[in-house]
């Protein structure tokens, strides 16, 4: 990672996407909603990447999980 781009993964059951975004906070928002699009029932599970942080979410977890995210990044 370089300290101009900031990378994302998300991966599921069925899913695994990535990119790059400019700041962290902006990485963990893409990755936020790329995770909502396909946590579709109360027991689905994803991991979410940026950078060298990973953290675990659910359905139920995911907008307070990267929320916290995006307020630490900035």
């Amino acid at each position: 990672m370089s300290n101009d781009r900031f990378e994302w993964t998300v991966k599921g059951d069925e899913i695994v996407q990535g990119g790059f975004k400019r700041t962290a906070a902006e990485a963990w928002t893409v990755a936020g909603k790329r995770a909502a699009a396909h946590l579709k029932t109360s027991i689905d599970s994803a991991t979410v990447t940026v950078g060298d942080e990973t953290i675990a979410v659910t359905k139920a977890t995911l907008a307070r999980e990267i929320a916290a995210k995006v307020r630490a990044s900035k």
